[in-house]
Parts: C-alpha cells; structure tokens; sequence
C-alpha cells in the first residue's frame, strides 16, 4: 500500500521536491567532486514548511506525516450493558434443569455480560439521577 501525504496542519497540501544533499554527499563533492545521491524532502505549498532530505520518497512520506498527525475525532460515550436501558431479561427453562435469567439487548440482539459495552447504549435513568 502506497503512503499518501496528509494535509498539512496550514490546511495546505504537500509535495515532494528535490531536498539538498546530506553532509556526506556534499562532503563528497566537495572534496571528489562526485555527484551525490539525489534526496527528497515535502515542502508545504502554503506555509513553507518542509521535511527533511531523506534518500527514498517513503521516508519523506513517514516524517510529514508524522510532523502532520490526524485531527482527533470526536469521542462516542460507551454505556456499560448492566447500565444500558436496552438491557432486556429473559427467562429460561430446560428440562430436568434449574431455570436460568439470560440477558439479551433489544437494540443489536445480542446476548450481553454486565462487563460488555457499546456506542448503541442509553444510560438508563434511574431515581435520582441528574445525568439525561
């Protein structure tokens, strides 16, 4: 899978140039007058701002991504299923054996532990209780 460059935190998007030799190559040209490796740094088209010079686009992709990190979403309450209005008893009985509650959630279905959770929930309101 190909890394694509994110946003930069400007709003502006990136792109990869041509970066400037590292102190080796410039060494090396300098003193041998040899050609150095070719580099690549992002440079922001808005503001400016700029990578690195790494040898290989994959490296430039992973510092200006990592300088450019993902916003953060918004976070969804999660309601603990003993805690969850959707929270439905039911009654079971199997012949020659003791019958037994079984607690199922009437929003996905499924069967549920006190410890489960999920997004789906509603705190269920109980006497006293401020909170919706």
């Amino acid at each position: 899978m190909k890394m694509k460059l994110r946003k930069c935190s400007c709003g502006g998007t990136a792109e990869i140039v041509d970066g400037e030799p590292t102190e080796l190559g410039a060494k090396m040209l300098r003193e041998y007058g040899l050609i150095p490796s070719r580099t690549y740094k992002a440079v922001c088209s808005s503001c400016g701002k700029s990578t690195a010079s790494f040898p290989y686009g994959d490296e430039v992709k992973a510092d200006w991504n990592r300088l450019n990190p993902l916003p953060l979403r918004k976070y969804v309450r999660v309601v603990r299923c003993k805690d969850c209005k959707h929270r439905k008893e039911r009654h079971y009985e199997e012949s020659g054996e003791k019958p037994y509650i079984k607690y199922e959630c009437k929003f996905t279905k499924y069967s549920m532990s006190d410890d489960g959770f999920c997004s789906f929930g509603a705190r269920m309101i109980k006497d006293g209780d401020k909170n919706e």
